[in-house]
């Protein structure tokens, strides 16, 4: 193992110093989102590799794209995660740490990966909140890491609106207690995170309602159902006339960014659905002649455009859920809230895009525009509820925190409900004005500390994952090419190749492949083959 060379936030060596000392089997890091959880598991990672405690490393992410980017960060501390694991190989490779799964792949094989905890192994569950999402992920996650040397779960939002209890967390009086906890406002003090600014979009909308009545309202009007405002607000996200309002005026703030301070800066768009992507982006080409990338759905191609995106200079890019969390795209700046999702977790990760510092823009304030809706106008200010100890602002914002209780958005189902008009009336930015801006804060406190800079960014690394996969493609091409030559079937010379060199593929280590390529470029060297046929 390489001695540990990354450097490290002031909040992420509290953190394992914080374990070190404790080393208890269980422990939950709350982090608020883009302060760096990643960093801190890859430095546990790495120190109990090195002390030999553990003997392999197996990480839980929620999405399937996140696997390679958790996998290339731990790449950067030496630590090779296998990130296209599969639950049928059952085994690792020699020379793999571990791997990376998703809590669905674990769900489908718990058995497999009770066994492969059967040597010291540090299991690390990022976004554990996910851990509650179906009974049997949290079942499969119990009976797979019941045996674990130590189990770390993180995340950045350690609650579930459904109340279900997370395996491996400890509660006090219904409420999860984190080992080490670090929130938005020790991140906006320490640099480590933007401020965040909310211009409330108002508007007018006119709908045909779900039971068949013509409705018309404003942003401001009461209506007398949660049913009507989940219309209104399903309205205002469907009409050219509001969104393509909305989308000049993000990309006018956009494009002040990138003539100023930050000329890579990027926005992201979120949808409804895949066909209100769509819709986004070609109201996007309309308004502001920009064919924004798009990303629907949680497969590989998925990951490699939004990786694509994280290092271009594009200005947007669209996204269903993706990119809710997890995705360290630092160059986001603005953001177009265009879901009709209103609970308060996906909220949060959705402006924990944003958040995330970047050494181009400083610290400069981020924004997301969004539907001056009831619910959404509460949830934005809830997003600074960490920093209310800091102001001295009363009125009607406070009023609608304790008035109002976040509920989720039921699915709609198929009734009468159809989108008439809608466009933008009004705007008003929720940021608590001069009193809530952090930056203020810290110019007026003499005492206060310096910003941390930014730990830099790991030059971008080719994960064991990803040579492995190169490696397997050389060798395919030239097991198709002996195929061809001397018209034996692929499984025959593949099935020779495990014979002599140690068993399956899929566990093969990066030598044994290469000896399998070499056995197979001596033998059309010699155009003779000894193998099965």
């Amino acid at each position: 193992m390489q001695a540990w060379r990354l450097p490290l936030r002031r909040w992420q060596r509290e953190a394992y110093e914080a374990w070190c000392s404790e080393r208890s089997q269980d422990t939950l890091i709350v982090a608020t989102p883009g302060a760096g959880k990643t960093r801190f598991a890859t430095r546990l990672a790495h120190a109990l590799l090195t002390e030999g405690e553990v003997r392999r490393v197996l990480a839980v992410v929620p999405r399937e794209h996140l696997k390679s980017q958790l996998a290339a960060a731990m790449a950067g501390a030496g630590i090779a995660l296998d990130a296209r694991f599969d639950n049928a190989a059952g085994t690792l490779a020699a020379d793999m740490h571990g791997a990376v799964i998703t809590y669905q792949q674990l769900a489908f094989g718990p058995g497999v990966y009770r066994e492969l905890c059967r040597i010291p192994t540090l299991v690390i569950l990022d976004e554990i909140h996910h851990a509650g999402d179906q009974a049997t992920w949290g079942n499969a996650l119990r009976e797979a890491f019941a045996h674990a040397r130590y189990r770390v779960g993180m995340s950045g939002t350690p609650f579930r609106s459904d109340g279900t209890a997370i395996p491996f967390v400890s509660y006090h009086k219904g409420e999860s207690q984190a080992q080490y906890a670090y929130d938005y406002t020790q991140a906006l003090r320490d640099g480590v995170c933007r401020p965040l600014v909310f211009p409330l979009q108002g508007g007018y909308a006119e709908w045909v309602s779900s039971e068949g009545e013509i409705v018309q309202a404003t942003f401001e009007t009461r209506l007398r159902s949660r049913a009507r405002q989940s219309e209104r607000l399903r309205t205002v996200l469907t009409q050219k006339s509001w969104l393509g309002d909305v989308i000049e005026k993000a990309h006018a703030k956009l494009s002040e960014l990138r003539a100023t301070t930050h000329p890579d800066a990027g926005g992201l768009a979120v949808a409804m659905n895949q066909e209100h992507a769509r819709f986004i982006a070609d109201l996007m080409h309309e308004r502001i002649g920009v064919r924004p990338a798009i990303v629907v759905s949680d497969e590989e191609g998925a990951s490699k455009r939004i990786a694509s995106f994280g290092r271009s200079k594009d200005p947007w890019i669209v996204a269903v859920h993706m990119i809710s969390e997890g995705v360290d795209i630092p160059r986001l700046r603005v953001g177009i809230f265009a879901s009709n999702v209103n609970t308060e977790m996906y909220f949060r990760q959705f402006c924990g895009r944003f958040v995330r510092t970047h050494r181009a823009s400083g610290k400069q304030h981020a924004f997301v525009y969004l539907a001056d809706d009831l619910r959404l106008r509460e949830l934005a200010s809830r997003v600074t509820q960490d920093v209310r100890a800091y102001l001295k602002a009363q009125g009607e914002f406070d009023e609608l925190a304790a008035a109002m209780r976040t509920h989720t958005e039921r699915g709609e189902t198929d009734s009468l409900f159809a989108g008439i008009s809608a466009h933008v009336d009004s705007e008003r930015v929720l940021d608590y004005g001069p009193l809530f801006n952090p930056l203020a804060l810290l110019h007026e406190d003499a005492h206060a500390a310096p910003p941390e800079p930014e730990p830099s960014a790991s030059v971008l690394q080719i994960t064991k994952t990803e040579e492995k996969e190169n490696a397997r493609r050389a060798l395919q091409a030239l097991v198709s090419l002996a195929s061809t030559r001397f018209r034996i079937e692929h499984r025959k010379i593949h099935a020779t190749l495990n014979q002599r060199f140690g068993g399956p593929i899929a566990s093969a280590t990066t030598d044994s492949i290469e000896r399998r390529r070499q056995a197979v470029l001596a033998w059309l060297e010699r155009n003779r083959y000894d193998g099965l046929r």
